[in-house]
Formats: C-alpha cells, sequence, structure tokens
C-alpha cells in the first residue's frame, strides 16, 4: 500500500495538535515513543489540516 500520511519522528515533539484536528481520528500519540502515529491511513480525507495546524511540520499529505 502506497504511503499517504508521512511523519517525519525526528521533527515530531507529539504535541497532538493533529491529533485533536483530525476528523476522521487516524492519528494518534504513541505512549512509547511519544511521538504520533497513524492508525489507518485509508481513512485521511487529504484535506492537508493537519500538515498545516503541525507547529514544526512533521506531516506531509502525498
Amino acid at each position: 500500500m502506497k504511503r499517504i500520511v508521512i511523519i517525519d519522528g525526528e521533527l515530531c515533539v507529539g504535541c497532538g495538535a493533529c491529533v485533536e484536528l483530525c476528523p476522521n481520528k487516524i492519528l494518534y500519540i504513541d505512549q512509547k515513543s511519544g511521538k504520533c502515529k497513524v492508525s489507518d491511513e485509508s481513512k485521511c480525507d487529504r484535506l492537508r489540516g493537519c500538515e498545516k495546524v503541525c507547529p514544526v511540520s512533521a506531516i506531509k499529505i502525498v
């Protein structure tokens, strides 16, 4: 499956802004790493709201 949501783990600070914004609730903060992860890319609406709200530009929708 081709990746849709790319999260740069080096940039992600785990603030959760993207998690709060995501209407389909596919983003979450991993308890172990403290970084944002994706549960089901097939449900991404591709509207790029998470890209816009991320303060460190760690998320890309492709």
